[in-house]
């Protein structure tokens, strides 16, 4: 199928009996947005900056590892890059982002992978604002997360997305550019610091 044809709708399960809410072998915990903010923000308050934006980052990697394996497994794509570009249509039925692609270069011959694209909507701009002023640095930190994790995951090797448009920084809208972490230099080490034990799995 098309990467445009997924709906997440047809594959959901709701065991009222259990209590259980799952996506094809993987269980679901639905949770309020500002829930989420709110924790967010206690992180930050209690841990600083920069721990939280690494569990977040963390988070946002196991997440969008995982849903890749889902994908990969239960459904037949048309080709690779209908599976690649089905991690943007899922994160967006997940109620996350609205995620656009933009540019797409993948090459497995000369390991040329360039994707970028467009975030809408993002909750975690959303509750950032909802307690703090613009920020000098990016922060979607799941999101960010996810699509390093996701295409980590499709490339075999890593893959690091970071948002250098960003709404809580003042921009009208988010970007994401995904690349090798050698691409990015300095950029990418505090990535590095929070991926690197994905890496050595």
């Amino acid at each position: 199928m098309k990467a445009t044809d997924f709906d997440l709708s047809k594959d959901m399960n709701f065991d009222i009996d259990q209590g259980i809410t799952s996506f094809k072998d993987s269980r679901l915990v639905i949770f309020d947005a500002n829930s989420i903010g709110l924790l967010r923000q206690m992180l930050i308050e209690t841990e600083g900056v920069e721990k939280a934006r690494d569990l977040f980052l963390k988070f946002g990697y196991q997440n969008g590892y995982s849903d890749f394996l889902q994908m990969k497994t239960n459904y037949e794509f048309d080709s690779e890059m209908d599976l690649l570009a089905s991690g943007p249509v899922i994160h967006t039925w997940e109620g996350i982002v609205h995620a656009q692609p933009k540019e797409v270069k993948v090459d497995p011959v000369t390991r040329e992978f360039f994707f970028t694209g467009v975030w809408s909507n993002s909750y975690e701009a959303e509750q950032h604002l909802s307690f703090y002023d613009h920020s000098e640095d990016p922060v979607c930190w799941t999101l960010m997360g996810y699509a390093s994790g996701w295409c980590t995951a499709f490339w075999g090797s890593p893959l690091i997305a970071i948002e250098p448009v960003c709404v809580g920084k003042g921009d009208d809208h988010c970007e994401w550019k995904i690349q090798p972490p050698e691409k990015w230099g300095s950029e990418a080490d505090v990535y590095i610091k929070a991926y690197e034990k994905f890496w050595r799995k």
